[in-house]
């Protein structure tokens, strides 16, 4: 497995065989299933639309969530993805964001892939194909469960399935992120950099307070 990070700066799209197909409904889903199109390993993006309307004007913060399927079968989906925290986990100082693997039962499918936002298959020339190569990349994103590193640029959902897939942390997304979507960005930056230095003082002094016990 190969990625070539510099050339990946300069576009996905126009560098690599690199092609999408959209999901339109739950029955095509399941069909996409059948025929072994959705797999494991296989790589989705949901798109999820986003807009703030200020008077006449409108800013659109729309983004994309990216999903490494583990299993699919015709009623269920095993993923594994970088997930938002509740707010009140995130008050305790329990991360923002964990990279999970759960279960979606095609009943609550809709919490997850919003069909009308819009939902892609992508597909790559350099995705593993062979089913060990499956296999070995599920794994490698198994590994990671339980990680809350996060970070909007460097390190979100989009980077974290290019790792497990290419073997190259890279998000498209943030690197062309552009308007009101890169302010947010910005800013969600700086605060996770401030929860996280307040999260290392309180572990500091914790293990203080441990350590005046003994």
């Amino acid at each position: 497995m190969s990625c070539d990070c510099e050339k990946l700066s300069k576009g996905i799209h126009k560098v690599e065989n690199y092609s999408e197909e959209r999901v339109y409904d739950l029955q095509h889903l399941i069909q996409l299933i059948r025929s072994g199109k959705i797999d494991t390993a296989s790589h989705i993006r949901a798109h999820r639309p986003r807009a703030l309307r200020i008077l006449w004007w409108t800013f659109n913060y729309s983004y994309d969530h990216h999903i490494l399927v583990t299993e699919a079968a015709e009623n269920k989906l095993t993923i594994i993805h970088y997930a938002l925290k509740a707010i009140s986990r995130i008050i305790m100082l329990k991360g923002v964001a964990e990279i999970i693997q759960e279960s979606v039962d095609f009943v609550d499918i809709d919490e997850v892939l919003d069909f009308n936002g819009g939902v892609y298959l992508v597909m790559a020339e350099n995705y593993p194909k062979k089913p060990r190569e499956k296999s070995e990349a599920v794994n490698r994103g198994r590994k990671r469960l339980g990680e809350r590193q996060y970070s909007v640029f460097h390190n979100n959902c989009d980077s974290f399935v290019s790792w497990t897939l290419r073997g190259c942390s890279y998000s498209y997304q943030a690197m062309n992120a552009n308007g009101l979507l890169l302010c947010i960005g910005i800013v969600a930056q700086y605060c996770l950099t401030a929860y996280r230095a307040f999260e290392t003082f309180k572990d500091y002094i914790s293990k203080l307070r441990r350590m005046f016990k003994e």
